[in-house]
């Protein structure tokens, strides 16, 4: 009866991803994270595009998001002739933006390095030999990953 009666679909179907762009912090772990280069993130134009005939709908992208805002949803994209890419803008933050503040460091810290580890942006630098911990604020995107690494839990967003 499709299309006229919608279709069931089955609980653990993988259709397409799809995001909450005001959920989105336009990390980029997404991108990195895919198997197939489906994904692309472009901070400084406020975008995140997908490939949608490059997904394989694998969910590797939702099992990484640190903000968790992809979905892996039951529904398919339409067939078509042409490689659909689908992009999607961040709107403009009312209020306090998500990416204000920046990441601190107390005097607990040991210099171990491992949230220099967890940055997927690189934006953190650890010197232990001259106790000297460093962030670039341009390439942090807040996403919290050194933080939830921290085993002293030395870092916080102020």
């Amino acid at each position: 009866m499709y299309p006229v009666v919608p279709r069931e679909w089955k609980e653990r179907t993988r259709g397409h991803i799809a995001i909450d762009m005001d959920a989105c912090i336009l990390c980029g772990i997404c991108g990195k994270k895919c198997p197939t280069d489906a994904i692309t993130v472009d901070r400084g134009a406020k975008t995140w595009s997908i490939g949608r005939m490059q997904c394989i709908q694998c969910s590797c992208c939702v099992d990484v998001c640190p903000k968790k805002c992809l979905v892996n949803e039951a529904t398919y994209t339409t067939p078509a002739v042409y490689k659909i890419v689908d992009t999607y803008e961040k709107p403009e933050e009312q209020g306090a933006a998500a990416n204000e503040g920046s990441l601190k460091c107390d005097d607990t810290c040991v210099f171990c390095g491992i949230c220099a580890k967890k940055c997927p942006q690189g934006a953190i630098e650890v010197d232990r030999a001259e106790k000297k911990w460093e962030v670039d604020d341009d390439k942090c995107t807040r996403c919290g990953l050194c933080i939830e690494g921290c085993p002293k839990k030395s870092l916080k967003i102020e």
